[in-house]
């Protein structure tokens, strides 16, 4: 059956896995298409259905929330009688909600995996990456962000400042590698937002081993959720990234993150967690609550 389900939290490791199955598939640039599910459910169907004008295989890539309201007898119809020439790809950050009739759908026909940024992964992928150079991996890792992303660039400087004897010491990354916060604290909003508690936790408990204090994350928070309802907000006006980035005065990159994930969360949502940050840093100035507790209750969307 040509009907696959990613999800997870690292879109570099989904998008490898995705590139692995289009080389595997032996299926052209020009047959790869990408939709968003909301609203384009019939044009997905009717694209799977024809065969391709450039090659025999076809890849359609569905970037879905669980939280569209789309006909799933429409959706089941295509599946029993799919077109054997074109391969369905369904993409969920984080886990998707079990109880839904799509995920059941996709369960009771398709191949679900969830793509998971293990540190055991990771290492591998540095190792394969760096090739015949030589790194402490363990050392560079707690210099960076565990976002691949981050990683493949700070690799990718490292690499060429040695390109040389090919030997990276732990001098060279101290000097050269820069630790992003903005991509750790997008990733911890985007997890908070999304009640995924075991995620969330993981990347406080990195926050507060590299001695951030929690009133700074807080305020970092605040920021990036604010950020957050203005991007939306100007996005839901028409306006495109470039225009939002100009108007914010923020990097295009970081309101490209911000509109990937938008369908996640509501403007009223993001107001409640803003009014929640703020209350959380006056009560914890006022020694009303213990500052570590406080953030740890906000942050798995407990009432402080």
């Amino acid at each position: 059956m040509n009907l696959y389900l990613f999800y997870g939290d690292n879109k570099t490791i989904i998008n490898d896995k995705i590139k692995k199955m289009i080389e595997k598939y032996n299926i052209e640039e020009n047959n790869v298409i990408e939709y968003n599910l909301e609203n384009n459910l019939e044009t997905i169907i009717e694209e799977a259905s024809m065969n391709s004008l450039f090659g025999d295989n076809k890849l359609i890539i569905i970037k879905t929330s669980f939280k569209e309201d789309i006909d799933v007898n429409k959706l089941e119809e295509y599946i029993k009688n799919y077109n054997e020439h074109t391969y369905l790809i369904f993409v969920s950050d984080g886990k998707p909600d079990t109880r839904k009739k799509l995920y059941k759908l996709l369960s009771k026909y398709g191949n679900l995996e969830e793509i998971k940024s293990t540190d055991d992964y990771i290492k591998n992928y540095i190792k394969e990456y760096i090739k015949d150079y030589k790194i402490d991996i363990n050392y560079f890792l707690s210099k960076v962000s565990d976002n691949l992303d981050n990683i493949i660039n700070e690799l990718d400087k490292l690499m060429l400042y040695k390109l040389e004897d090919k030997n990276i010491t732990n001098k060279d990354i101290d000097d050269l590698v820069i630790y992003n916060v903005e991509e750790d604290i997008f990733s911890l909003t985007d997890s908070v937002i999304k009640k995924d508690n075991e995620r969330t936790l993981k990347l406080y408990n990195e926050f507060i081993n590299k001695s951030y204090e929690p009133i700074y994350i807080i305020g970092l928070l605040g920021n990036q959720f604010t950020l957050l309802f203005q991007v939306k907000k100007l996005y839901n006006m028409g306006k495109t990234n470039n225009d939002i980035a100009t108007i914010l005065g923020v990097h295009p990159y970081r309101v490209k993150l911000a509109i990937q994930n938008n369908y996640y969360y509501t403007e009223e949502d993001l107001i409640k967690y803003i009014y929640k940050l703020g209350d959380l840093d006056k009560n914890i100035k006022l020694g009303n609550i213990d500052k570590f507790l406080g953030l740890e209750l906000f942050l798995i969307n407990k009432d402080i």
